[in-house]
């Protein structure tokens, strides 16, 4: 079997991360060797230990071209990883372009997706869930900052957000009225585990 790259995009509190790792045990639970990329990435810090500067210290277009070299970095690695197993990715270049674009980067002065030097997963996903689930969810993630309880409402943000996530072209997923189970065998069904 071909090792695969599934990427789960999603705005804060939608249930991606509980997603991520619920697919990495399904896989494993049918034989299928599967790791989430955020487990290793936190175990080294690489470009993680400067991110909380660049976050706070860099103007917006410069944080765009620190993300769009981390995601390349994160390829690279990703790419070495499928030899040997299925990655499954909570966000990825999807995710540094929305958020930017949402946070006024100028995206345009980036080449097109397709000429940055990064792999390209096999399944791209974007869970979607009703506000009122969202905020709930947010509420039970002891992790969540007021931040991230931000509305998500017509021209909001995280609006902004989702419909540029959306212009990627995901496989989109509504969790609004499924449980983790269910949103897994879900995504299962569709890759055709």
């Amino acid at each position: 079997m071909i090792n695969r790259l599934i990427v789960v995009e999603g705005i804060d509190g939608c249930g991606k991360t509980t997603l991520v790792h619920q697919l990495k045990q399904a896989l494993e639970n049918r034989g299928i060797p599967a790791v989430c990329f955020e487990d290793l990435e936190n175990k080294n810090e690489g470009f993680n230990s400067i991110k909380p500067f660049i976050d706070r210290q860099t103007p917006i277009d410069s944080s765009l071209f620190f993300y769009i070299a981390s995601a390349i970095h994160k390829s690279t690695m990703i790419k070495k990883l499928l030899r040997d197993t299925w990655v499954i990715c909570d966000r990825y270049v999807y995710s540094t372009l929305a958020y930017h674009r949402a946070r006024g980067a100028d995206v345009s002065l980036l080449p097109d997706l397709k000429k940055i030097p990064i792999i390209l997963p096999d399944f791209h996903f974007l869970l979607t869930v009703s506000e009122p689930v969202r905020i709930s969810r947010l509420k039970e993630d002891q992790n969540s900052t007021k931040d991230d309880f931000l509305p998500k409402t017509a021209g909001s943000f995280y609006d902004k957000v989702e419909r540029y996530l959306k212009e990627y072209k995901p496989i989109i997923i509504d969790g609004s009225s499924m449980d983790v189970k269910q949103t897994t065998d879900c995504v299962l069904e569709i890759i055709g585990i």
